[in-house]
């Protein structure tokens, strides 16, 4: 039996209190968005500034040498501190948390990403602090939910309410964390989700602005949509399918590529001299790469050029086209050497900026062949924001509303849908024409769905007290009289403790039957054998579907660190899952 804190028990007697359990998941929506949005704001601060000052004062040897550092010190760092938390890394996890294990999530996850990942990017790691954001906020509204003694569908509620904080918070886009929970992390669309995600997300946004103040992530004019630009949309749309294609096979070919390397600590060392070597090289490539997109929308490319050797070229276009082309096609090298090598991070920012960077040479391509055209570059740059991130996060949505609320450039709208609607649709074609290739099975929306319908059911609720199990000295004479008596196809063997040693089938007593003279000296010891599967009280109960599927089973026995606690039907795990299929609103 669990053993409750007396702040546990005090709450769940208010709680009992309560007419409306329906207020519950507002106030707490607000305690986790106040949590992840401090959180968010603090550990996105300190590396914007970090890499601000890094990237235009730093000397160029540093450069070389910080990400080489950084790696190592997270290499350390997971190796001896955060062994436990090590693989633990954005949304992915979490889904896998969610589906797979009761939306049960360290708590050490809480403050472990912030830290492996901002000196990762602080000392020039090329990927996105938003990994550690999503864990931030999927750790605080698990663990809350956990202390306060909640269930699995309250717990995968505030876990969603985390991540739609921490987005809302990091980007001053509550519409964008919203809907990113809800496309992303949690299951499906009900109305009641509506309510504790926009309080959280909301929650997020107002810290930001009482605290950073009103100002967008990016901010710059744009020129107003006119429809002779479709084309032009579509055909961005088609680059940006192809280049979150060669994002995502980098990102493969650098992590099959590092991991031959045995050691971590030279693995370490591999990564930070090449990633160092880059930046040296391509400045632009430190850290996330955001005041480098800033600088591009207020049209100074050329900051870009600065303690690089590209400075050296003449001031042209084709000089231009040339640098913009490198670091567009380089910064996915980048976010695959330091994910692979040892540095923490995730995709979200590295498709973000590379996505700008696609847009700003898509610009000055058509510049270059149409003078005349009049394009407005900050347009064509978000519109390739949203055209990679939609392909690389399988978020289309998301990165339509996203877009358009970090920039404010809601007359966007339309060209946003139509580049969304390019990319992720060529993206789903060329995939489904893979037929060789086997999708992982927890990527399907159905399957995620039924796994998390299965585990909102409580497997001590469905087990049922074994009222006929025997001891391992009971007699063959007593075996065979409990099997009269009961209507399972085994018998739980247990000692004197209680603890689950054994099971008895009728394949094994069939061979003894006709032995009468062994009745009484044949005991049930020597004719059990050790159970091949056996669920634990809190298991989810889609892993105990899996295991009544694999061993052609009727019925497993429960128990509970080894002690026998009873049995498991799949005829009642099916009904109560049948059960919960017929409910209107499914989850929470």
């Amino acid at each position: 039996m669990n053993r409750y804190h007396r702040y546990q028990l005090a709450f769940l007697r208010w709680r009992r209190k309560q007419g409306n359990n329906r207020i519950l998941p507002f106030i707490l929506s607000i305690v986790v968005g106040i949590v992840v949005g401090l959180s968010a704001i603090l550990v996105k601060t300190i590396i914007f500034y970090f890499e601000q000052y890094a990237v235009f004062f730093a000397p160029k040897l540093l450069y070389f040498l910080l990400p080489l550092i950084g790696f190592l010190l997270v290499t350390f760092l997971n190796r001896n501190l955060f062994m436990k938390t090590a693989y633990f890394n954005g949304a992915r996890n979490v889904i896998e948390a969610i589906e797979q294990k009761s939306s049960i999530i360290r708590f050490r996850l809480i403050y472990t990403k912030f830290i492996t990942t901002g000196l990762t990017i602080g000392f020039g790691g090329s990927s996105g602090v938003e990994a550690a954001i999503i864990t931030n906020g999927a750790a605080v509204g698990s663990n809350l939910g956990r202390f306060l003694g909640l269930g699995y569908r309250l717990r995968t509620l505030l876990i969603g309410c985390g991540v739609a904080a921490g987005i809302s918070a990091v980007y001053n886009a509550p519409t964008g964390g919203f809907i990113f929970a809800l496309e992303t992390i949690l299951p499906e669309f009900t109305p009641t989700l509506l309510i504790p995600l926009l309080v959280a997300a909301a929650t997020g946004k107002i810290l930001y602005e009482f605290i950073m103040g009103d100002h967008l992530r990016f901010e710059a004019a744009i020129a107003n949509f006119t429809y002779d630009q479709i084309p032009l949309i579509i055909l961005l749309g088609v680059l940006g399918m192809l280049i979150s294609s060669y994002l995502l096979r980098t990102y493969s070919f650098c992590s099959v590529y590092f991991s031959k390397i045995k050691s971590a600590y030279l693995r370490a060392i591999a990564g930070g001299i090449a990633l160092g070597s880059i930046i040296f090289i391509l400045p632009p490539m430190y850290g996330e790469g955001y005041v480098s997109i800033e600088a591009l929308l207020r049209l100074e490319e050329r900051s870009l050029f600065f303690n690089s050797p590209f400075a050296a070229l003449p001031n042209t276009a084709w000089s231009s086209l040339l640098f913009f082309s490198l670091i567009t096609l380089v910064k996915p090298i980048s976010t695959g050497i330091c994910v692979s090598s040892g540095g923490e991070g995730g995709y979200f920012a590295p498709s973000i900026i590379t996505g700008g960077f696609l847009g700003f040479l898509f610009y000055k391509i058509v510049m270059v062949i149409f003078p005349t055209a009049g394009l407005d570059a900050p347009t064509y740059m978000f519109l390739g924001m949203a055209a990679v991130f939609a392909c690389v996060m399988n978020a289309p949505v998301t990165a339509i509303f996203l877009v358009a609320e970090i920039t404010q450039s809601y007359q966007l709208f339309v060209p946003l849908m139509i580049v969304c609607a390019v990319a992720y649709f060529l993206k789903y074609y060329v995939e489904n024409l893979r037929v060789t290739v086997e999708q992982p099975k927890g990527q399907s929306k159905a399957f995620r769905v039924d796994r998390i319908l299965l585990n909102q059911l409580n497997i001590r609720q469905l087990t049922e007290d074994d009222e006929a199990p025997v001891l391992e000295e009971a007699t063959f004479r007593k075996v065979v009289e409990t099997f009269s008596n009961s209507d399972r196809d085994f018998l739980q063997v247990l000692n004197e403790r209680g603890i689950l040693v054994g099971i008895i089938s009728l394949s094994d007593i069939r061979k003894h039957l006709d032995e009468v003279s062994t009745y009484d000296t044949v005991y049930a010891r020597d004719i059990m054998h050790v159970p091949q599967v056996t669920v634990d009280i809190n298991e989810p109960a889609s892993q105990v579907l899996n295991k009544f599927d694999d061993s052609k089973r009727r019925y497993l026995p429960v128990v509970s660190r080894g002690k026998s606690i009873g049995f498991i039907s799949k005829n009642r795990l099916l009904t109560e899952y049948r059960a919960e299929l017929t409910k209107v609103n499914r989850f929470f």
